[in-house]
C-alpha cells in the first residue's frame, strides 16, 4: 500500500537510517569460508564509509552483534573490525550478545544512544563466520566451565531441560499444532521469494571476493548473491527429507535456517547529523521492544516483542506494510503468524533465512537491510522487524520510510 511518508526535521529526537548494506551470505564451508570474521566485518564497514563519503573520523561508536563470542569471534570483535578496517583509533566499538537478535538489538541501542543525543552517528549491524566459529563453540571447551550453572539446570530440569534450537522449534510445533506440509510449504516459499528477489543483483548487497583464500584470493571471484539460493530445489525435495532432531518429528534441514557466514550494517544518524554531512535519510527508528518467553519456546518470543513494538508505536498491525520476521525455523514463523493474525504476504516478502542461511551475529541487522530496502523499492510506509533468540528473549522495531 502507499502512503504519505514522515519528514524529519532537526532537533525532533529522530534516529534515521541513511543507509543499510549487508554482504551475500555463504554456505558454512562455503564461498566466504575464507575469511576472517573480523575481516569480514571489517570489509563492510569500508564499503559504507565509502559508498557514503564519509569521513571516518565523526563516527561516534561501532556496534555489532556476534552471537559466538569465542576463538575468531572473541576479544570486542567490533574494536577489532574498526581497527582492520583502517579507521582512525579514536573510533570506538562494542559488541553485543542476544543470541540471534545481537545484531538487531546493536540497532536499537545505536538508534537510541543517537535519539538521547547522547551520539549523532553511529555503525550498527553484526557478522557472524558460522564456518570458522560454529554454533555451540562456546560449550566447546568444559575446562573453562559451561554458561549455564546449577541454579538455572534446576529451575528448568523439568520437561526436558533447556533444549537446543532443532528441539526447541519441535517444542513449538507441538504446541501450536503444526504440520509438517505447512513447515515445508513455508520453507519452500521463502527460497522461491528470495529467489525472485535477487535474479538481478540488490542494491542493498555487496560483492565480496569469495571462494578458497579469501579476502585475499586471486581467482577473482565474486559472490553477489545468497550462495544457498542456487540451484532451486523442489517441493517434493524438501518432503522427501527425514527429520533431523526427533524420530518421527517435523524439523528438517530445509525447515530449519541453517548455518551460514556473513556481515551487516547500518549507518543511524540524527537528522542534523545527516544534513550537515549531506547524507539523506531512508528511514527512521520509530518504536522499540524487547520481550522474553520460556527457553523451551524462545523462537515465540517475538510474538509478544511484535505487540509491545505496535502499541509504542501506536499503530494497528494492518498498517505495516511489511513484516521481517527472523526464520530461524518454519515454525517459528507459523506460529507467530497464529498469533498474531498478520497478513502472510506481508510477511517476508523478500525470502527469509530458510533461503539465504543465517549468519545468527548478522541475521537481525540483515533484516532491517531488508525492511529498509523494500520500503524505498516499493514506496511502502512501516515495517516491522522482529528477532527472536535462544533462552527467550526477542526484540521488535518499527521503521518508517522517509
Amino acid at each position: 500500500m502507499k502512503r504519505g511518508t514522515v519528514k524529519v526535521r532537526a532537533g525532533d529526537g529522530f534516529a534515521v537510517v541513511v543507509d543499510a548494506l549487508r554482504t551475500p551470505y555463504g554456505r558454512r564451508g562455503g564461498a566466504l569460508s575464507g575469511w576472517h570474521p573480523v575481516d569480514l566485518a571489517a570489509a563492510l564497514l569500508s564499503e559504507l564509509a565509502g559508498r557514503n563519503g564519509l569521513d571516518d573520523a565523526v563516527v561516534d561508536d561501532v556496534v555489532l552483534g556476534c552471537t559466538s563470542q569465542v576463538g575468531a569471534q572473541a576479544c570486542n570483535i567490533a574494536r577489532r573490525a574498526v581497527l582492520a578496517a583502517g579507521w582512525p583509533e579514536s573510533v570506538p566499538g562494542v559488541t553485543v550478545d542476544r543470541q540471534a537478535a545481537s545484531s538487531a538489538q546493536a540497532v536499537h541501542w545505536a538508534a537510541q544512544a543517537v535519539m538521547s543525543g547522547a551520539q549523532d552517528l553511529v555503525v550498527a549491524g553484526g557478522v557472524e563466520v558460522m564456518t570458522a566459529v560454529p554454533l555451540g563453540a562456546s560449550l566447546a571447551v568444559p575446562a573453562v566451565g559451561k554458561p549455564y550453572g546449577r541454579r538455572l539446570q534446576e529451575r528448568y530440569r523439568e520437561g526436558g531441560g533447556l533444549l537446543p534450537p532443532g528441539l526447541a522449534a519441535e517444542e513449538v510445533v507441538r504446541r501450536w499444532s503444526l504440520g509438517r506440509d505447512e513447515l515445508d510449504a513455508w520453507a519452500f516459499g521463502s527460497r522461491t521469494r528470495a529467489r525472485r528477489a535477487q535474479i538481478h543483483q540488490t542494491g542493498y548487497m555487496i560483492e565480496i571476493a569469495a571462494g578458497r583464500g579469501a579476502p585475499d584470493s586471486t581467482h577473482g571471484r565474486l559472490l553477489a548473491r545468497d550462495e544457498a539460493l542456487f540451484p532451486a530445489g523442489t517441493l517434493a525435495d524438501l518432503a522427501a527429507l527425514a527429520p533431523a532432531y526427533v524420530d518421527g518429528g517435523t524439523i528438517t534441514a530445509a525447515n530449519m535456517a541453517a548455518e551460514g557466514d556473513g556481515a551487516a550494517a547500518l549507518l543511524i544518524a540524527s537528522p542534523q547529523r545527516a544534513r550537515d554531512l549531506g547524507l539523506v535519510p531512508k528511514a527512521r527508528l520509530v518504536s522499540f521492544a524487547t520481550a522474553g518467553v520460556g527457553p523451551a519456546i524462545w523462537p515465540v518470543a517475538t510474538v509478544p516483542a511484535t505487540s509491545e513494538a505496535l502499541r509504542r508505536a501506536g499503530l494497528a498491525q494492518d498498517e505495516v506494510d511489511r513484516f521481517e520476521v527472523h526464520e530461524s525455523s518454519s515454525a517459528a514463523v507459523l506460529a507467530w503468524l497464529v498469533e498474531t493474525g498478520a497478513p502472510r504476504e506481508r510477511v517476508n516478502p523478500d525470502g527469509g533465512a530458510l533461503a539465504i542461511t543465517a549468519p545468527l551475529g548478522a541475521a537481525g541487522a540483515g533484516l532491517f537491510v531488508s525492511a529498509v530496502a523494500g520500503l524505498v523499492a516499493r514506496d511502502q510506509r512501516y515495517a516491522l522487524v522482529g528477532v527472536a533468540g535462544e533462552g527467550g528473549v526477542a526484540t521488535a522495531c518499527v521503521l518508517e520510510r522517509i
